[in-house]
């Protein structure tokens, strides 16, 4: 009597037209002796199909019935079965193991509007608009890496046995328990910390720790890597401003008010404008940047702390 171990590297042979003709006939029986046995048979067929290719049990037959013709009935050697029954579950195997793999390579990315993220370890990420994070293979599991395509900031609960990793492209950043920032702009990587520690390192090997309260930059086409040294007085400036459909008129004096500095509208016009977003402890740069690519206007620094907003009016 045969095991279904030899059943199933018998039902592979035959599917993949390589069965004897005896062999077949024999497959043919067993279908034959009850419902639960040609139920295994359909079932397995289908899956025979998704992980090697789609063939009729028509053409299965058909195969045989020609090497009828062609072949005297022989006995193939138990060996030849084992193996058979190997490759099928070693191709079924793959075909799931790649199943699961999709799953766990999760994809978000943001669109025009930011995006809030909470993950399976409790890690909160407000991704900017046209960012985008993939989670490695086995996140929250086996490792908590992702790879990171444009800015995001990141609040996360700090694992030793599975740090938390950052995969920016030049340089990989590793939390050790905090709230920081990361923020890619042309050809430069600002990372900000808030809360606790990071570290980074570049692709040559270099390393730099973060604290809070401090900030870096990578510059990605030469490599440098530096520690940023702000007057202390211009940590002070950093605040968190929220903007809900705001007349541009009354963010600039926000602006004015809360960075010191004296930045004017050259264009009327341009005073009804209005703006949504939120800045999280931002550099006054990083402000007029968001504001001049949501807008689509041209904002200069004149002298000292004065600036000017140049533009067409908003269409409303």
């Amino acid at each position: 009597m045969k095991t279904s171990h030899d059943m199933d590297a018998l039902i592979g042979k035959f599917l993949s037209g390589e069965a004897s003709p005896q062999e077949a006939m024999f497959l043919e029986d067993w279908i034959s002796e009850s419902p639960e046995n040609e139920t295994y048979f359909e079932q397995s067929s289908k899956a025979f199909g998704l992980t090697e290719k789609t063939i009729s049990t028509d053409t299965a037959w058909s195969n045989v019935q020609a090497r009828l013709k062609q072949a005297p009935v022989r006995k193939l050697p138990i060996g030849w079965i084992s193996a058979a029954a190997a490759v099928l579950v070693i191709s079924l195997g793959a075909f799931f193991y790649l199943i699961q793999s999709n799953k766990e390579h999760l994809v978000y990315t943001a669109g025009t509007n930011k995006k809030n993220i909470e993950l399976n370890d409790g890690t909160d990420i407000q991704l900017a608009s046209h960012s985008s994070i993939e989670l490695v293979s086995g996140y929250g599991q086996k490792n908590r890496s992702l790879k990171l395509k444009g800015s995001g900031y990141f609040s996360v609960k700090h694992s030793k046995k599975l740090p938390f990793i950052i995969d920016a492209g030049p340089i990989h950043i590793k939390d050790l328990g905090t709230k920081f920032n990361v923020k890619t702009s042309d050809d430069t990587i600002y990372v900000r910390v808030d809360e606790g520690v990071v570290v980074i390192y570049d692709n040559k090997g270099m390393k730099l720790t973060l604290k809070a309260n401090e900030s870096a930059h990578y510059v990605i086409s030469s490599g440098d890597l530096r520690l940023d040294v702000l007057a202390e007085n211009l940590k002070k400036q950093y605040k968190t401003i929220l903007l809900d459909n705001q007349r541009l008129e009354d963010v600039v004096k926000l602006l004015n008010t809360t960075y010191k500095v004296n930045i004017r509208i050259d264009n009327p016009a341009l005073k009804d404008c209005r703006i949504t977003t939120e800045f999280l402890n931002e550099d006054l740069d990083t402000v007029l940047m968001v504001i001049s690519q949501t807008l689509e206007v041209t904002i200069l620094k004149e002298k000292n702390n004065e600036y000017v907003i140049k533009g067409l009016a908003c269409i409303q």
